[in-house]
């Protein structure tokens, strides 16, 4: 059995993140361990997320971070310790608001164990018969734009970048994670353009997963001032990656 650590970065999450429903999954699930990563919280998070880990030893782990750097950093921070400690063969991350619920994560994990060629598994938030995808309109049609923008700007075949559940296997972790991102909140697109770089058939080895329940949750960390931002990180990546550096 391949063991997953799956990253929940946090920020300001002490009254929001549901641990016990994270305590539920890892009672009933041996496959699946957890590393928190405190992105530097005003609140009492770090407190909350040492808490827990003292409940659940070796399948809770933290991250504590005294400064806030932003998702992206946070992510990258818990990957390379997860990393290091040369446990796991797949890891991920996932949104700590739990849009994304844990059950959905054997979607992308069984995407891997049947094709033992696919490095990396993206949830994608795709409204169809049967599936709960539950998201504002307008919040639905800008994703939509932005994803036909990447798509469209970076040469990438994806539908939905910047959903907040991913896993990739280990081996991964040094393309997608040595560096530091150059955004925040759109790393997802340069993470899948790093391994782009390594790897020619990353269509191949990296899968979108239509997820079975996606919910939005009010309290969206991305605020108005990180979409003013968006458009100078889009020419940053793009000049990184593109070939115009």
């Amino acid at each position: 059995m391949k063991k997953i650590c799956v990253i929940i970065p946090c920020y300001n999450e002490a009254q929001r993140l549901e641990l016990e429903v994270f305590r539920e999954f890892v009672g009933r699930e041996e496959r699946f361990d957890f590393c928190f990563v405190n992105d530097g919280s005003q609140d009492n998070t770090s407190e909350v997320l040492r808490r827990a880990v003292e409940l659940e030893p070796g399948r809770f782990l933290l991250v504590d971070n005294t400064d806030n750097r932003g998702k992206a950093e946070a992510v990258r921070s818990g990957m390379l310790y997860v990393s290091s400690l040369n446990r796991y063969n797949i890891v991920g991350y996932l949104d700590a608001d739990l849009a994304t619920p844990l059950e959905d994560l054997y979607l992308l994990a069984e995407m891997m164990d049947r094709k033992p060629g696919v490095c990396m598994t993206m949830g994608a938030r795709l409204k169809r018969l049967g599936a709960n995808v539950q998201r504002k309109a307008y919040r639905h049609y800008l994703g939509r734009g932005f994803a036909t923008l990447v798509s469209m700007l970076y040469q990438l075949p994806v539908y939905d970048s910047q959903c907040g559940a991913k896993l990739l296997k280990s081996e991964l972790i040094p393309v997608g994670f040595s560096e530091e991102f150059r955004s925040s909140w759109l790393f997802d697109v340069e993470l899948i353009l790093r391994i782009r770089e390594k790897y020619a058939d990353y269509d191949r080895i990296i899968h979108e997963v239509p997820l079975n329940t996606w919910v939005e949750k009010g309290d969206s960390r991305i605020k108005f001032k990180h979409l003013l931002k968006m458009p100078k990180e889009l020419f940053n990546i793009y000049c990184r990656y593109m070939g115009r550096e």
